[in-house]
């Protein structure tokens, strides 16, 4: 099971990343590939040793940023499932919307088609 970091602990690891930005996905997959290839090949060269480095704290970065928007999502939900206001899925996007957290409507649509398609799987 994956243990969430607590507010403290993602504060303390924005701290210690100051500035450094979040990394893009095309970075994600470049950095995992190439250390990938590393651990394959056996090379260890400084000059990868140094890429490796400097990708790694943008890829604290936006493990930081994802933990965030899983706590913020996490908290959005919870609250209209602890409301003694019987709220609807409506109600649960707008919160999650206010949150800064919002499904988008590709989403939305996405899903719905998902469900469409195993509609009728599930009949069989």
């Amino acid at each position: 099971m994956l243990t969430l970091m607590t507010a403290d602990q993602r504060a303390a690891l924005a701290a210690q990343l100051g500035t450094a930005t979040p990394a893009a996905v095309m970075l994600v997959t470049d950095t995992v590939a190439a250390a990938a290839g590393v651990t394959r090949s056996g090379y260890s060269g400084a000059a990868v040793g140094r890429l490796l480095a400097a990708d790694m704290l943008a890829l604290a970065a936006r493990l930081v940023a994802v933990e965030q928007a899983l706590d913020t999502t996490r908290r959005a939900i919870a609250r209209v499932a602890t409301s003694d206001v019987h709220l609807s899925v409506t109600d649960l996007l707008w919160e999650l919307e206010k949150a800064g957290v919002a499904i988008t409507a590709a989403e939305l649509d996405e899903a719905e088609d998902l469900a469409a398609a195993e509609a009728p799987a599930g009949a069989l």
